[in-house]
């Protein structure tokens, strides 16, 4: 309990921290009622978490309000306007985490739809692709009542529901083949079709939407949640040319593909033109140094676009120097390590399998977007969870969360209810 308060007090003490020394621009008083609203959300949420008995796993959900309350100051940093709007889906990010934490009461049955995931996936992509508009070079928002939507963001859930009641059935039959081809054995196409035709279409859908870095992000996720249920290396081999042959198609499809290619190759051909957002993003983070500028006086806020979604972590690694750009990827691999210690404590294989995945996802986009922002890969233009400015992402990763510590919940209670009765066996 103690752990709880204070480890709140302190993300709580930190957010208020740096919006002190910012200057918080024309909505200073809007700013202000809803860092208020956040705050109270997290202590009612502790509160929440002590009367309803919590018992799961007790470092990932502060460590993400940790990570969330960095995004907060530094979007009122970059664009004030936007951290508005983000402190609102934050707020109601954090009520949606709550009430599937305590109002699910068992996880698996939501295991009980598998086809209805996926047709809900497939059917989302579709629909973007039809109804949806362009944005970065990519058909990937729909706009419902005013608002943009994203709907990709939704589909990772879906698609990571489908795929942990699509394991869990043909698990064994997975590991071992059924079907001999050469030294190697293989599922048959009744067992591995499902898979095969969800992800054609899933992929092929982001393909026409030109929604790239999302369908490589999914990509992985299919590939990495099938070794690690399975444990057979065939899987990745297999993977490795289908990627390679993909990529190089998208290459000579798309020209926007070409360009983030030769920018990710060479910025410096033209860091006035094409190459400018990296150059400028490698810029604000060498910058940095070791200690940082100091919050509110680097230049890459200004200077790097797209900095409150695509380049967030260029003015952290700026305004923090070297030291809080690692301890941001420190926080992260932490919710990763917990998600997966979560899915090694699960009580049941669907749980694992989900769990495992949500680790498997938040790991990929971290990796993909920081890797993308420092130049080791092309850029791919998805958001930091809880950092990067959008509320589709924001509501997403906490259902996400909400999922995973449900899980972790239950592992605790069932493991405290079997002590408890083997207690009154013995007695």
């Amino acid at each position: 309990m103690l752990y709880r308060f204070v480890s709140r007090f302190i993300i709580i003490g930190m957010m208020w921290l740096g919006l002190v020394l910012l200057k918080w621009g024309g909505n200073k008083d809007q700013l202000l009622w809803q860092a208020l609203i956040f705050t109270a959300l997290i202590l009612m949420g502790s509160f929440a978490e002590e009367i309803l008995h919590y018992q799961g796993d007790p470092y990932v959900l502060p460590v993400v309000q940790a990570i969330l309350a960095l995004g907060l100051v530094f979007l009122v940093r970059i664009s004030p306007n936007e951290a508005l709007h983000q402190f609102w889906w934050a707020n109601i990010g954090q009520l949606i985490f709550y009430a599937i934490l305590f109002a699910v009461r068992d996880y698996r049955h939501l295991g009980k739809f598998r086809y209805l995931w996926g047709l809900l996936a497939v059917s989302l992509l579709f629909v973007t692709l039809v109804f949806g508009f362009a944005a970065g070079g990519a058909t990937s928002w729909l706009r419902i009542g005013g608002i943009g939507v994203e709907p990709e963001e939704f589909v990772k859930l879906a698609l990571l529901l489908f795929m942990a009641t699509y394991l869990e059935e043909n698990e064994e039959l997975l590991r071992v083949g059924t079907v001999q081809v050469g030294k190697f054995s293989l599922p048959d196409w009744r067992t591995l079709g499902p898979f095969l035709i969800m992800a054609v279409f899933s992929l092929g859908l982001l393909g026409a939407q030109k929604s790239l870095g999302t369908a490589l992000v999914f990509y992985a996720l299919f590939v990495l949640m099938i070794y690690v249920v399975t444990e057979r290396a065939l899987y990745l081999g297999i993977s490795l040319p289908i990627f390679l042959l993909v990529g190089s198609a998208g290459y000579l499809l798309f020209r926007h593909v070409r360009v983030r290619v030769l920018v990710w190759l060479n910025p410096w051909q033209d860091p006035t033109g094409m190459g400018y957002q990296i150059a400028q993003s490698l810029f604000a983070i060498s910058g940095g140094k070791i200690l940082g500028t100091g919050l509110g006086n680097g230049i890459g806020a200004s200077m790097v676009p797209a900095s409150s979604t695509d380049f967030i972590f260029s003015v952290i690694a700026e305004e923090l120097g070297f030291a809080g750009a690692m301890a941001v990827l420190a926080l992260f691999l932490i919710v990763v390590m917990r998600a997966f210690s979560i899915s090694l404590r699960a009580k049941d294989r669907f749980g694992q399998i989900l769990a495992a995945g949500i680790g498997i996802l938040l790991g990929t986009e971290t990796l993909i977007i920081l890797a993308g922002v420092t130049k080791l890969l092309p850029l791919t233009g998805i958001p930091l969870p809880w950092v990067s400015y959008g509320g589709s992402s924001i509501l997403v990763h906490f259902i996400l969360l909400g999922v995973l510590l449900n899980i972790s919940n239950a592992t605790a209670v069932g493991a405290k209810r079997n002590k408890t009765r083997g207690r009154e066996y013995a007695t």
